[in-house]
């Protein structure tokens, strides 16, 4: 006898077929890109340094179809991409971060009104899904006590006055002596990313690194 289960799953696939999450086009089911979009993959990641001279290694390079996938989950309610950008950053993550074994990982919080503006935080969806299939435990650490301006808005010197004391350690305890891997959508300027490990640091951690989907690729 066939179970309901699969009766649901086989309408839902009919309804919501796989797609490349680039392009769009129909792929298996196990699969997350088209073999076209596959073939334009990096060899390696981005790495590039955070305000503060934290590591952060991103997938891609601010441009193209990744752009417009990372925008989409980001401003266009596309949370379901949260499972397969978090396939491509764990890819990503082994191979930029081979010799490391982080404790946790950890994601850029957003205001409380900000998130129930937009629904979600897509950072935080990214860490959740990410520590899934590398099997590490993912960790509220930070908080971000004031409502400040987007920062893709902003210029540099801006950005670094709308962040300033922003962000709040949740458990000091459980941070201390533990390498942390945090995670965000995209790095520009390396600001954000950088105040949120440098009041991590406050904790004393053993290690601090960040991973993103996109990178302007500018150094700072």
């Amino acid at each position: 006898m066939i179970k309901l289960g699969y009766i649901a799953d086989f309408f839902y696939k009919q309804i919501y077929p796989n797609r490349c999450l680039f392009c769009r086009t129909l792929i298996d089911e196990d699969k997350v890109l088209c073999a076209s979009c596959h073939k334009k993959l990096p060899v390696h990641g981005v790495c590039q340094g955070t305000r503060g001279g934290y590591r952060c290694s991103a997938a891609f390079i601010y441009h193209g179809k990744p752009k417009h996938a990372v925008l989409r989950f980001k401003f266009k309610g596309k949370t379901s991409f949260a499972e397969k950008f978090a396939q491509l950053l764990a890819t990503d993550v082994k191979r930029s971060y081979e010799d490391m074994i982080f404790d946790y990982i950890t994601y850029v919080p957003m205001h409380k009104k900000a998130k129930k503006k937009r629904g979600y935080n897509q950072s935080e969806l990214l860490a959740k899904e990410l520590s899934k299939i590398l099997g590490i435990p993912c960790v509220e650490t930070l908080t971000k006590i004031k409502h400040t301006k987007p920062q893709h808005k902003l210029k540099s010197k801006e950005r670094l006055k709308n962040l300033k004391g922003v962000f709040k350690i949740t458990d000091k305890n459980l941070i201390k002596d533990k390498s942390i891997l945090i995670i965000d959508d995209i790095i520009t300027t390396g600001t954000t990313l950088g105040e949120c490990a440098k009041t991590l640091q406050k904790a004393t951690p053993s290690l601090i690194c960040c991973e993103t989907i996109l990178t302007t690729a500018r150094l700072y």
